[in-house]
């Protein structure tokens, strides 16, 4: 073994494991990043971090352009077939009338929360100016009841899923154990699921 070999041997070892190290941080950070709907990050993470380009990119290309394409195909379909269909209220709207739609709900939404604003300003302004005129009893604290916002539907709506799906977790599978080991609890608790099964 030469003195260059031993020189550079033990670095090469040490960059080696260094990388294999990144490489298993890479994978480990994917199995998170598909779950999260962002798989085609680990890819470009891999050849960032210095691995094969085009093995990486035909990943690339099978985790993004795939089903970009397929995104982009439906997103054309419905805007050329969309128009050819009628009902009592006219075309069924493409993809720009349901954007348009999108942004006018979001503003919606900007302005009503700007009215929310407002109102607890002038309240809060009423309060201070009772207090300075020695009339602290006098001062009322209301809940501004504006009409509600396509946003704070979206938010209510998944509120009320997410809640009846932890009651229902908390309550249906510590009942299902139970039933599951006991014949006596399932025989008791059989008639009330009868009841409730779907027909």
């Amino acid at each position: 073994m030469t003195a260059a070999t031993d020189t550079f041997g033990p670095d090469n070892a040490r960059k080696a494991a260094r990388r294999e190290r990144l490489f298993q941080r890479i994978n480990r950070a994917g199995t998170w990043l598909n779950a999260l709907g962002l798989g085609f990050v680990t890819p470009l993470l891999k050849i960032a971090a210095g691995d094969n380009v085009s093995e990486q990119l035909g990943e690339l290309r099978r985790v993004l352009i795939v089903p970009l394409i397929g995104i982009v195909a439906f997103v054309a379909l419905w805007a050329a077939l969309a128009p050819q269909v009628q009902t009592s209220l006219g075309a069924i709207p493409g993809p720009m009338a349901v954007a348009g739609q999108g942004v006018a709900l979001w503003h919606d939404h900007v302005a009503e929360r700007e009215k929310a604003a407002a109102f607890y300003a002038r309240q809060d302004e009423r309060n201070a100016r009772l207090v300075a005129a020695g009339k602290a009893g006098e001062i009322k604290d209301r809940t501004y009841t504006g009409k509600p916002t396509f946003i704070d539907q979206i938010y209510t709506s998944l509120l009320t899923v997410g809640l009846g799906f932890v009651i229902g977790t908390v309550i249906a599978i510590p009942l299902g154990i139970a039933s599951g080991l006991s014949k006596s609890f399932s025989g008791a608790i059989n008639p009330l699921i009868q009841i409730f099964k779907p027909v």
